[in-house]
This record gives structure tokens, sequence and C-alpha cells, in this order.
């Protein structure tokens, strides 16, 4: 049983948050520290799938995310100005036959919230500076405290510290192309607000994906996002662009005796699918079950397995949507338009996107 169990979470982002609240809401009161002073302004993940509100349902959280979100039910797939392909998520038969669009900052203030109104406060400003595996765990943080709880778990991103002192090793790669990303305000956009609006252009992609009302992220497979966007996209405002570079790395293990990694700690991807915050609230919810059954032994034998398929699937997909030839041509041509109108392939697409392709969490 989970009740009297000293639980210390190191990362107060969304996985790290989802498990405090699962942890909580099962009986056991964990301790959860962050080294910043609140979320971070930039929205980075905005994707919510269907599979992390199933899983935030419970709470009360995914209630809370689905008033403050955009539920995206529409995709259309052009080439240039030129429509080559429209889906309709709201045909589907899922209770949650949308993609809801939130930044990240303002998910982890809902959650932050739900999990304050359980009784659990994020510790802010204060970083674990030092973590040692003897009979238990032993953990120093940065005002000089030392603790030694039961489980220590770390949602604390691609440089975790708790990975790193466990000498878990995160072998991988790097991609050796730079993408854009920008946040903006645009006038005259030919689609409305509720549609994700993928753009194949001559020598890159360039999705865009609402957030609202004449307001949302383009990200482009090239850098200097906004020297790189369609055509028809009139930029009035900027409020946040940069470049990044893709890793794939996933951890050779999930855990060490009683000590856990989840979320970019233990793997990270390529942003197309929007899976990489959703896999991690997985991980985190997984978690806490087994550790509530007893079983959190089969933490990295469950959920390694499900890593490993994405981290490949989207690895994959990005290198062939950024690759030009005959082949993605005919896929364009011939092979966009037949996924668009074959329900088993809509279904297909929409178990990827909405996560449903993960294993289904028992306890719901």
């Amino acid at each position: 049983m989970i009740q009297g169990k000293d639980i210390f979470i190191v990362g107060a982002g969304p996985v790290g948050l989802a498990a405090a609240i699962e942890l909580k809401r099962r009986g056991a009161s964990p301790r959860i520290i962050d080294a910043d002073a609140g979320p971070n302004p930039n929205s980075r993940a905005l994707a919510i799938n269907a599979r992390t509100l199933e899983l935030l349902g419970p709470s009360g959280a995914a209630e809370k995310l689905l008033s403050a979100g955009l539920k995206l039910q529409k995709v259309v797939i052009r080439r240039n100005a030129r429509v080559i392909g429209r889906l309709d998520l709201g045909s589907l038969p899922h209770r949650n036959n949308f993609l809801l669009a939130l930044a990240q900052h303002e998910t982890e203030i809902i959650l932050a919230g739900v999990l304050k109104g359980m009784g659990v406060e994020v510790e802010r400003n204060l970083r674990a500076e030092k973590l040692e595996l003897l009979e238990r765990p032993r953990l120093t943080l940065s005002n000089g405290e030392v603790i030694s709880p039961d489980i220590v778990i770390g949602a604390d991103g691609a440089h975790s510290i708790v990975r790193k002192a466990l000498e878990i090793g995160f072998p991988g790669e790097t991609d050796q192309d730079t993408f854009g990303l920008a946040d903006v305000e645009v006038q005259d956009w030919p689609y409305d607000f509720q549609t994700v609006v993928l753009t194949v252009m001559d020598d890159h992609l360039a999705p865009f994906l609402p957030l609202g009302q004449g307001f949302g992220r383009f990200i482009t497979t090239r850098a200097d996002c906004l020297n790189h966007l369609p055509a028809d996209a009139k930029v009035t405002r900027v409020e946040w662009a940069t470049d990044f570079t893709i890793n794939y790395r996933q951890a050779e293990a999930y855990q060490k005796r009683s000590v856990f990694i989840a979320g970019d700690a233990a793997h990270i991807h390529s942003p197309v699918g929007g899976r990489g915050m959703n896999l991690g609230i997985e991980d985190a919810c997984w978690l806490a079950w087994l550790i509530d059954e007893g079983r959190e032994k089969e933490y990295t034998a469950l959920r390694h397995p499900v890593g490993a398929d994405v981290l490949k699937f989207t690895h994959t997909f990005t290198r062939f949507v950024r690759a030009r030839g005959p082949l993605q041509d005919l896929v364009l041509r011939f092979g966009v338009p037949l996924l668009m109108h074959l329900p088993p392939l809509q279904r297909r697409f929409y178990n990827m996107l909405s996560a449903q392709d993960t294993p289904a969490p028992p306890w719901l």
C-alpha cells in the first residue's frame, strides 16, 4: 500500500505534477520541489491528447484543462496553398475526439492548483544538488537540507540530476538539422482556429497549431521560422520565436532500486505527433499506480517498450516528412487523400494522435 511511504519528487513540470496528483489521490503525501520560481512563460508543449485526459480525469484535473484549452477537431493537409486532405476528428467514435491545445505553462498552473487543492504545494526555488544510493536514497537540497525518503522520482528534464546520479545511460543521437517555431498573431488566415493546418512547402514543412482566435504556433523544419512561413500567413505580432534541434534519446532503465525517472528524464524525441509531454504524464500515472499496487519493480519493464515505440515512430516519421523525392511526392499526391477517406486509416491516424496506441491503463 502507498500510505505511509515517504515519496519525494524532483521537478514540478507537468510530469512531476501529474505524479504528485496521482500519488496524493491514492493516499500518499508526496513532497515536490522545483528549481524555478514558477512555470516557464514560453509555451513549449502545446498538445494534450485523449489518453492524458483519461488519466487526469479521476483527479478532476482533466475538467479544468478542458475549460482552459481549445478543442482542435479538424486537420487540413495542403501542398503549398492546395488542400490535399482533410480529417474531421469530431466524427471519430471517442468521447475525447479532439486534440486539446493549451500552452504548457497554463497546464502547469492548472495542475499545481489541483495539487494545492489536495493539500500539497510545490516548494519552489529549491534544487536537488546531490543524490546518493545508500540503504535508502539520500538527497541533499540547495537549502542544505538532507533527506532520506523511501522513494525518489526524478521528473527533472533531459539534463536530469537524478538520472545522472543513478549513472543510467542516455544513449541516442542529435538531429543535424535545426527547426524553428514562432507563437504569433495572424490576420486573414484562411482557416478557422479549430483546425490544425499542415503545409507541405517545396523544401520544408510548416504546420500551424491554433492556440486561440487569431493566435497560434508555426513550426518549421528549417531554422528562422518567421522567414519560412506559408505565403498566406500574415503575421501581425510575434510573441515568441526560437530555433531548436531535436534529440532522440532514451534512458537504458527507468529505475534503480527505489529511485525512478519519468518524462524527459527518461526519453526525448521529435515533437511530431505531440507525444512528448503526454508520454511523460503517462509514465507518471503508471508509476503512481504501480507504487500503490506494490509493483514498482515492474516500472521499467512496462514503460520502457512504450517509450521505445514512440521514439521509433517520431524518428521515422520526422525523417520521412523532411525528405523530398519521388516517394514523398507519391504519398502526397495519392497516399494522403487515401488516408483521409479510408476509415481504418483514419482510426490508425487518430490512435497515434490520441495515444490510444499505448497500453490502456488497467485502473480506469
